[in-house]
């Protein structure tokens, strides 16, 4: 813990390096969350990305004076339509004391951070000894997919690694309090009522991997989703306090914005994923011929391909392609483990096969980051109190 507190205040970067170096040392999970709540504190927090939406909230609440009740009473509105409640709590308990996005965002960060460096511990548990580079190069995959600089859309992020972490204790370690935590993720970002839907269904009726494995290819198979009905069963199925979210995205003007942005952005953006979705489908097509995986393995297995046939079809809906993500969050634990565990060779020549794809992943991922990542990130936190810098990485190398 000392270790984590000296990085903190003197070099978070390098203390996270060096706990990477040191990834089985007892210092090192604290150091990288730690690392993790200072890049909250530092990151770009520009207007051009969602983190400026949140500090001009708090900014607001800080100047408003607002009540409780007033917060309370917008949660499950029909008029307000709020469902996030962590978000809009933590911003109104730091409104009391401060207005400043970086102490808010040092917060998110350290919540954040804790699930971010669990997850990936969770997983690196599951192996032994040292690890083989087609191991090394799965957890960074891993680690990558809903990396530490998403905290940026801090909502769905953080969401998705509270539900990873509560759904593997369930169903790899049989912990019942598992499905409690992933819960949780509701609570953090509403569209998790989904996730939590199918985790709870898996757990009341299992399929056979092997007959999810089918459906998972069967979803490849379906190109188009009627939008228009899709749009009036929700609004005449779900609760009121539901539709203003169901009218925001799926309205025409947030259709046709988000068909243009989709055009707009760079390939590597737009394949990226892509990328992933043809390792998943190769390597876990790998897996139903040769693997025999344990009877947890199994159970994490059927969740995947479960959550990645839902998530498939989900992406060709606006904005439900970031099911996907969470979705191979899964896929990439599953397959660290199952490589970890198995005799089988067919299996690790099967991860340096496709290593190419895993590589070109994590490449563009590292270009991404850069984004949100500030220059001050490579300082210290007195730095990032006293000054009021908002440069992306990126811009050092253009």
């Amino acid at each position: 813990m000392k270790n984590a507190i000296f990085y903190f205040i003197i070099f978070p970067f390098l203390g996270f390096i060096n706990a990477i170096k040191n990834y089985r040392s007892s210092w090192a999970k604290p150091t990288m969350i730690a690392f993790v709540a200072f890049f909250g504190m530092s990151m770009v927090k520009s207007d051009s990305v969602d983190s400026a939406r949140y500090v001009h909230n708090l900014e607001s609440m800080y100047a408003s004076n607002k009540s409780f009740d007033n917060i309370k009473n917008s949660f499950y509105s029909e008029e307000d339509g709020q469902l996030d409640i962590y978000v809009a709590v933590v911003t109104y308990v730091f409104s009391f004391f401060t207005n400043n996005g970086n102490i808010l965002y040092l917060f998110y960060g350290l919540v954040f951070g804790y699930f971010y460096v669990n997850n990936i511990g969770l997983v690196l548990n599951q192996s032994k000894g040292k690890l083989a580079w087609e191991q090394i190069l799965l957890l960074i995959a891993f680690s990558f997919v809903v990396g530490f600089w998403t905290l940026n859309a801090v909502r769905m992020w953080t969401a998705a690694h509270v539900f990873f972490y509560g759904a593997f204790l369930y169903l790899y370690q049989n912990k019942k309090k598992g499905i409690l935590i992933a819960s949780c993720s509701f609570l953090i970002h509403f569209s998790f009522i989904l996730p939590v839907a199918l985790l709870i269904a898996y757990s009341l009726v299992r399929l056979n991997f092997r007959i999810l494995y089918l459906f998972y290819i069967a979803s490849f198979f379906i190109v188009e989703l009627n939008i228009d009905f899709i749009r009036s069963a929700l609004e005449s199925n779900l609760p009121d306090f539901m539709l203003p979210k169901v009218k925001t995205y799926f309205n025409d003007d947030y259709l046709e914005g988000y068909e243009e942005a989709s055009v707009a952005v760079n390939w590597y953006v737009l394949y990226y994923k892509k990328i992933l979705t043809y390792f998943t489908v190769i390597f876990i097509s790998i897996l139903f011929f040769k693997s025999s995986p344990s009877a947890q393995a199994r159970k994490l297995l059927g969740f995947t391909l479960l959550f990645l046939s839902v998530a498939n079809v989900l992406s060709l809906l606006p904005s439900g392609g970031r099911y996907l993500n969470v979705a191979f969050l899964f896929s990439l634990a599953v397959s660290f483990i199952i490589v970890s565990n198995s005799k089988e060779l067919l299996i690790a020549k099967g991860v340096k096969w496709l290593s190419p794809m895993l590589i070109l992943f994590c490449i563009i991922s590292v270009r991404l980051s850069f984004d949100y990542f500030n220059i001050t990130t490579l300082t210290n936190p007195l730095v990032v109190m006293f000054t009021n810098i908002n440069t992306p990485l990126i811009d050092l190398f253009k």
